[in-house]
Order: structure tokens, then C-alpha cells, then sequence
């Protein structure tokens, strides 16, 4: 069997490396975690961030400087975004007809929901245009 070494500093270069009867040594130069950024929704729907699954299903559409950071190894993920605080109410409206439960923590609303397998909890400080998720597997 033939082994190859490949040097890793992005999680889509796995997806470009699978040949068939070679077994890989992944060495991910930057250690577990990834850390992607994006200036804005559109930038991140423009790089196809929804489709690894990595970003929540459902962001304000005027989302701003989101930043996603994912362990390889546990399959889990963390984030933050800003956005208009105008659009909370519409965005809590969005979250819940998709299914997300509410909960109160301190000053900021917990949003859960599960799809595709993930669950999210993305918490949205009630006075603040910013929002922090965590995601795991079910």
C-alpha cells in the first residue's frame, strides 16, 4: 500500500485528496481547530460556508463579521456574528418557526435547534447586535 503525507492548513483540502487503495497521513499544520472568517452573510453564502455545515442554518441577514472556529477531532464548532439589532425580532421569529426552543439565561435568549444531525445554541444578548453559537453532534 502506497502512503502519502499531505500538509493540511484548510478542512476542504481532505475532500481533494481521496484516491482510491491510498492511505493518507493527514498532518494539519495549524493543529485541531479551524478558524474561518467572513465579512458578511453574503460573503459566507458566496464561499458555500452553509453547505460543510458549519455555520447555523438560519443567520440575521444582516449578519456581519462571522467568524467560525471547528474542531476536526470532535466534530463540534463555535462562532460569533454581529448584526442590526433591529433584526432581532425577525430573527427570533425565524429561529423559532424553524423549530429552535427558547430559553432565558441572564440578559440574552438561547436559541436551540437541531437539524441535520447538529444541534445549535446560539445565544443572542437581548441590549447587544451580537450572537454566539455553539454546535455538536446529536
Amino acid at each position: 500500500d502506497k502512503v502519502e503525507v499531505i500538509m493540511m492548513t484548510e478542512y476542504e483540502n481532505i475532500c481533494n485528496v481521496a484516491k482510491k487503495n491510498t492511505k493518507f497521513i493527514i498532518i494539519d499544520a495549524c493543529g485541531d481547530e479551524i478558524t474561518t472568517r467572513f465579512a458578511t452573510l453574503a460573503d459566507a453564502k458566496a464561499k458555500e460556508a452553509f453547505a460543510r455545515g458549519w455555520l447555523p442554518p438560519i443567520l440575521p441577514d444582516s449578519a456581519t463579521s462571522i467568524v467560525e472556529r471547528n474542531n476536526l477531532d470532535l466534530n463540534t464548532g463555535t462562532g460569533s456574528f454581529d448584526y442590526d439589532l433591529a433584526e432581532r425580532s425577525g430573527y427570533l421569529n425565524r429561529l423559532t418557526e424553524a423549530g429552535a426552543l427558547s430559553r432565558t439565561e441572564g440578559d440574552s435568549d438561547i436559541m436551540t435547534l437541531s437539524t441535520n444531525d447538529s444541534r445549535w445554541e446560539i445565544r443572542l444578548p437581548r441590549n447587544s447586535g451580537a450572537g454566539e453559537w455553539r454546535v455538536r453532534p446529536l
